[in-house]
């Protein structure tokens, strides 16, 4: 279900995209006009408008020299950037510019110089004229620039571009050089005033130092820094010294009494000279007297003679602890005299260092100072040295790299765009007036659109034929039974047999909204396909209004008919009339009578239709308009099946609406609609496809288009 949906919206929109291609076909005449009348509105704008010619000058802008004052890094970049093209773009486009422009000799005396103008109007004028005439453009990715301008004289715009570039020239220049010797002076001055007050600074430095003797007052506080240093690192000794030797003084007091022996643990007695000498002979003895026991038995003289020698060094050891233990007291007051003279010592350069760093305060600021002066005085210096060079250099220069030459076709009008915009112009206002025309067309056009406006089926399409006599495109099944419109009745034939079987009746009633619809010419050819079949057909002119049958097939008028009938005033076998085509009979209008509505109000007319379908296998009934009378109101309840005519394009929407609506009121049998006068595109009749081998023209042999 869901592809049949999604096939049946393709569908949809393949009909409309189908239905807009033959719209715009049908009309493709009316689009052409506006086409031709457009085309000619913009050769008549080309021919006679004021040709303009345009010269272009193009100038590159160079790399950008050195900066007159260099501020921050980006102003000293070696590229003209995007910045300084479009000041220059600007500039180029600047009035004061046009006003040089205008001065120039050689152009204010040329009376093509903008002939135009009245030499008396105001610069503004002037300005203004010439704006409108030049026009700047930055090439994309490049650094040129064109200046291009228009003007009716040739010569005369390649001459303008020309100037215009050389005053820019000019002008920049000027202003280049106005700018270089301002910032020169301004910067000698400036220079007098640093070098005023660097000589200033220096003289108030050496009067301090004069004052002060503070000539070498950096390398004094070098020197004490250094003293303090050392000093400091012998304190930090002595000190470490003292403490050693009270802890080992407090240690003999504690080992009074002891070994000797035992006063080895204490650093300073260790660390005696005359014992540590002792042992390491007391060591030395020992491992002899290892190496003896290993030889000799300890009887022997050599053994006993070094176990004496180790005996006496360990006396001796004893002798020297002690009188290394009596110089350890003498040692800590040394110790603590060395201790106190550095510490005043200290104190002392301390004091002198304090002293020159106060000393040095407002001598270092004065120092910074003059440093400071003389800085910014020597850049001052080297920048006016740089401005000396700049004179007369820019920051970017422009050169000519391609001079205007004169033009030889004129830009203006564009003939290709003006004829192409014409063209648009003309095929969009037809497409806009047709699709507008059709908007505002509620007839219907289409086959889809009647069945989907009226809610009836599509029975037959009968294509457009040429403007023919109405007896002559009546007869048109009779006398051209191989045409497409002819096939196309054949077809209303059939849909009718299949519309007859659950109606009960074999009369056929054909019908319109309005006059004008092709009713008649459809229940003649209608009728003439039932008698070609074989069937007894009796064709019933009911129109009593405006009859047409009796004219078209019996060429006569005035003969019984339907209002004779009915009003008795003639028998049915009198009022019927054979025509020349076989079994094809007439039952025209008769006399004209006033009141036909209470005629055929009073009158039996199911009874009528039975009277006459006895003795015929088919009756058609050609009547009035339904909204134009009531009388097809009246009749077509008592018919079989009732066949609404509709005119394709022409009949509005709305009126064929209303009209199947009274008929429906009625209690007619509505069968479907015909829609009659379709055009014909390329083998197909709005969706009523004839292709060919199966009903075109061409095969038949006959080329029709008609309009009936």
């Amino acid at each position: 279900m869901r592809h049949f949906k999604e096939d049946r919206k393709s569908f949809a929109s393949a009909t409309d995209l189908r239905a807009l291609y033959y719209l715009l076909v049908e009309n493709v005449r009316w689009i052409a006009l506006s086409i031709a009348f457009s085309m000619l509105l913009g050769t008549a704008y080309v021919l006679r408008t004021e040709k303009f010619f345009a010269a272009t000058t193009t100038v590159q802008v160079e790399e950008e020299r050195r900066m007159l004052v260099k501020t921050d890094a980006q102003s000293a970049s070696g590229r003209a950037g995007d910045e300084v093209l479009k000041t220059i773009e600007q500039n180029l486009q600047n009035p004061a510019l046009f006003l040089r422009l205008i001065g120039r000799a050689d152009l204010a005396r040329d009376p093509a110089f903008l002939p135009g103008l009245d030499r008396a109007a105001p610069e503004t004028r002037w300005q203004e004229t010439l704006r409108r005439k030049i026009s700047v453009d930055i090439r994309r990715g490049t650094r040129l620039i064109d200046i291009t301008v228009e003007d009716a004289a040739p010569a005369m715009a390649q001459k303008i571009a020309n100037a215009l570039v050389d005053e820019f020239i000019r002008a920049n220049s000027e202003s280049r050089a106005q700018v270089s010797q301002g910032a020169h002076e301004f910067l000698r001055q400036e220079a007098e005033r640093l070098k005023a007050t660097l000589t200033t600074s220096e003289q108030s430095l050496q009067r301090y130092k004069e004052q002060h003797q503070a000539i070498s007052l950096e390398e004094k506080q070098n020197i004490i820094v250094e003293r303090l240093k050392e000093l400091n690192q012998r304190v930090t000794t002595a000190s470490a010294e003292r403490l050693k030797l009270e802890a080992d003084c407090a240690q003999l007091k504690e080992l009074a009494g002891q070994p000797p022996e035992r006063l080895l643990a204490l650093r300073s007695v260790a660390g005696a000279a005359e014992v540590a000498e002792v042992l390491r002979k007391i060591g030395e003895k020992d491992a002899e007297i290892g190496t003896l026991s290993r030889r000799y038995k300890p009887e022997h003289p050599k053994y006993l003679e070094a176990v004496t020698a180790l005996t006496e060094l360990k006396a001796k050891l004893n002798e020297a602890i002690i009188s290394a233990a009596g110089l350890v007291n003498t040692a800590l007051a040394a110790a603590q005299t060395t201790e106190g003279k550095l510490e005043e010592a200290l104190r002392g350069q301390q004091a002198l260092a304090l002293e020159l760093s106060e000393m040095a305060i407002p001598y270092n600021a004065l120092a910074r100072e003059v440093a400071s002066d003389r800085a910014l005085y020597e850049s001052l210096l080297a920048r006016l040295k740089e401005t000396d060079v700049a004179q007369g250099v820019s920051e970017y220069a422009i050169r000519i790299a391609a001079p205007a030459p004169l033009p030889e076709r004129p830009i203006k009008p564009n003939k290709k765009a003006i004829l192409l915009l014409s063209f648009c112009g003309g095929l969009a206002l037809g497409l806009a007036g047709v699709l507008g025309r059709h908007m505002m067309d509620d007839s219907l056009r289409t086959v889809d659109q009647a069945e989907q406006t009226l809610g009836l089926p599509s029975l037959a399409a009968i294509p457009v034929q040429t403007k023919t006599k109405l007896g002559e495109a009546a007869r048109v099944l009779a006398e051209k039974p191989h045409t497409a419109v002819a096939e196309a009745f054949r077809t209303l034939r059939t849909s009718l047999r299949v519309a007859e079987k659950n109606a009960g009746s074999h009369a056929v009633l054909f019908a319109s909204a309005i006059p004008g619809e092709g009713k008649t010419f459809c229940a003649i050819n209608c009728a003439t396909a039932f008698a070609q079949q074989g069937l007894r057909t009796l064709l019933i002119d009911a129109d009593l209004r405006l009859p047409s049958v009796e004219r078209i097939l019996l060429q006569s008028q005035g003969a019984p008919g339907v209002s004779d009938l009915l009003l008795g005033e003639a028998p049915l076998d009198r009022a019927v009339h054979l025509t020349g085509i076989t079994n094809l009979s007439v039952l025209p209008a008769g006399k004209r009578v006033p009141n036909l509505a209470e005629i055929f109000s009073r009158s039996e007319l199911s009874g009528f239709l039975q009277q006459v379908s006895r003795h015929f296998d088919r009756v058609v009934i050609d009547t009035a308009p339904i909204l134009a009378v009531s009388d097809t109101l009246l009749l077509a309840p008592h018919a079989g099946v009732v066949c609404l005519v509709v005119r394709a394009g022409e009949t509005p929407g709305r009126a064929v609406v209303r009209a199947v609506q009274k008929l429906r009121e009625s209690g007619a049998k509505v069968a479907g609609f015909i829609l009659n006068g379709l055009p014909a595109r390329n083998g197909g009749y709005y969706y009523h496809y004839h292709t060919p081998g199966y009903g075109a023209d061409e095969v038949y042999g006959a080329s029709t288009e008609a309009n009936c």
